[in-house]
């Protein structure tokens, strides 16, 4: 965001699990100025503090958004607009979605996508996933 000398602060991470096998791991930081946040994809053997780190919002109106893929067993973070459009590779497939304006992603050529959830990273992290469910168990952890 043009004019703002970002102080972030640390929001949080969302942790990705396969039952007690952990995944991936996502983490943010929000600035306590103008409130944009970035945010960083890590495995884990990643011990670098900059490995994952993602491209920085052009401006508060793009935001983080998890997809979880019950099909694929996988997590994918994007940073989107309401509005715009994203391509989604599942089960041999290209699925086009769009971003409503609550930041969920939504199918164009489905009335609904089974067995996808679309989460803004803010709202479920602190938290986990763990993909080996049926439905994905999607826990927001409680902060003291």
């Amino acid at each position: 965001m043009s004019g703002c000398l970002h102080n972030y602060v640390y929001g949080g991470l969302l942790n990705i699990f396969d039952k007690d096998r952990l995944l991936k791991v996502i983490e943010y930081w929000k600035c306590s100025k103008c409130g944009l946040v970035k945010a960083s994809f890590r495995n884990i053997d990643t011990t670098s503090p900059t490995y994952g780190l993602l491209p920085d919002p052009r401006s508060n109106e793009e935001r983080w958004v998890v997809l979880v893929c019950g099909y694929r067993k996988d997590v994918e973070l994007f940073l989107v607009r309401v509005g715009e459009y994203i391509v989604h590779t599942c089960e041999n497939d290209e699925v086009k979605l769009y971003v409503d304006k609550a930041f969920k992603l939504k199918s164009v050529d489905r009335e609904e996508l089974e067995n996808h959830y679309s989460l803004l990273l803010e709202e479920i992290s602190p938290g986990y996933i763990d993909l080996s469910s049926n439905p994905v168990k999607i826990v927001k952890s409680i902060s003291t």
